[in-house]
């Protein structure tokens, strides 16, 4: 279990740590052997531990929190103030809940004689495997701050590059709800008035649309609530069954062969893999733990699996540019010869700066395009379903004046 302790050396400086040990007594025998005197050993307390290890898991951090933390600890650092002081700062100026408890059990961890990056380390559902590493290597190299900015610049390259498809996938979601909801309306209120004189028509087939139509409308208009929650129980479930690590190569493979989204999905993927690993190999981290991570960042399933395959060829002493050659469809020619030109003149961070931005370029102007490619089909969508409405509700009207005038 572990225990906190307060210890002083010969010279009268303070130590503190945490050790992970069975007994008190062991925690005081290990100080003591290294010629510590002990002022106090605590348990560290069930709740404490939770803290430390999962506090995440019960709050939300954003991706602008981290954002904000990153940028301001840098800064900090850089007008010469210590971890802790900085951490300290930062625990009373987090505007949210829970990252206010991650970083203030972060800053005791630290003010305890331990690492930040393992003070990192226990929050693996706020700071990535990747920026443990930056920040690792940073502490590793004396060069924290510098990783600090690289990270940041990182952080909003990412940041920017989510707002850009959330505001390209924005105006088809609105629509998509805003044409349930006036279907959901004519089911529920307008046709129900329509079934009526339909039913008064003696001796007039209806079109199998409208029988359909109608049957739909007079079950929702019986079972509203239930139609209702059924239909958004159904989108939820669906999200969910789309979301599961099994349904994930078969999801990931339809979206980046769709001709509109699939682009933007593949410039997202290859912008994020050159920014993620142009980053871990400017902090001096090695390439094939610098493979590996970024793979972990990656979104689409198929890319992490072809960066997988990527550091298992360059263990076998194969470089980067020939693996990622092997899976062309994913990663495109230009990117595996920029990547081979980069290994043979030594400047291979500073070539993947250069695919980052060609691709963050690409995904502008992809996003930007994605609204004038979509109208259209849009406006076909909605006028399909108008036109189906209205050959339902027509046709038989029409047959009712026809059969009228051959009396």
């Amino acid at each position: 279990m572990p225990f906190h302790y307060v210890a002083s050396n010969k010279k009268g400086e303070i130590k503190r740590g945490t050790y992970d040990l069975s007994s008190r007594d062991a925690v005081v025998s290990d100080l003591v052997r290294q010629g510590l005197i002990v002022i106090s050993v605590e348990e560290v307390r069930s709740f404490q531990r939770a803290a430390s290890t999962g506090l995440a898991i019960f709050g939300y951090v954003s991706h602008v929190d981290k954002l904000l933390f990153t940028k301001h600890l840098a800064i900090m650092l850089k007008a010469g103030l210590t971890l802790v002081e900085s951490l300290k700062i930062l625990e009373e100026q987090a505007t949210g809940w829970s990252m206010r408890r991650v970083i203030g059990t972060i800053g005791r961890h630290v003010a305890g004689g331990n690492k930040f990056s393992d003070g990192l380390a226990k929050f693996p559902r706020v700071f990535t495997p990747f920026y443990v590493s930056i920040i690792r290597a940073g502490e590793e190299s004396g060069t924290m701050t510098e990783n600090l900015e690289h990270l940041a610049v990182q952080f909003t390259k990412d940041h920017e590059l989510r707002k850009k498809v959330q505001t390209a996938m924005l105006y088809p979601v609105i629509v998509f709800f805003a044409a349930s909801a006036i279907g959901f309306f004519f089911a529920v209120y307008v046709i129900p008035q329509v079934a009526g004189l339909f039913k008064s028509i003696p001796g007039i087939k209806l079109p199998l649309v409208t029988t359909i139509l109608l049957k739909v409308a007079d079950i929702a208009q019986h079972y509203t609530f239930v139609t209702f929650f059924g239909f958004m129980g159904s989108l939820a479930a669906l999200s969910w069954l789309l979301s599961r690590p099994f349904a994930a190569p078969v999801v990931h493979r339809v979206t980046i062969k769709l001709p509109i989204f699939g682009k933007i999905v593949r410039d997202v993927n290859l912008a994020r893999f050159a920014l993620v690993l142009g980053t871990m190999l400017r902090s001096g981290i090695p390439i094939t733990t610098s493979v590996d991570i970024t793979a972990q960042v990656l979104g689409n399933v198929h890319f992490r699996k072809a960066l997988y395959r990527a550091k298992e060829e360059m263990e076998r002493g194969n470089p980067l540019s020939g693996a990622l050659a092997e899976a062309p469809n994913l990663y495109p020619a230009i990117v595996s010869r920029m990547i081979n030109i980069g290994e043979r003149t030594g400047n291979l961070e500073t070539v993947l700066g250069y695919l980052a931005e060609f691709y963050e370029l690409e995904v502008e102007t992809a996003t930007k395009n994605l609204s004038t490619a979509l109208e259209p089909l849009l406006l076909l969508f909605i006028g399909a379903i108008a036109l189906a409405m209205a050959y339902a509700i027509l046709i038989p009207i029409y047959n009712f004046i026809g059969a009228i005038r051959r009396i």
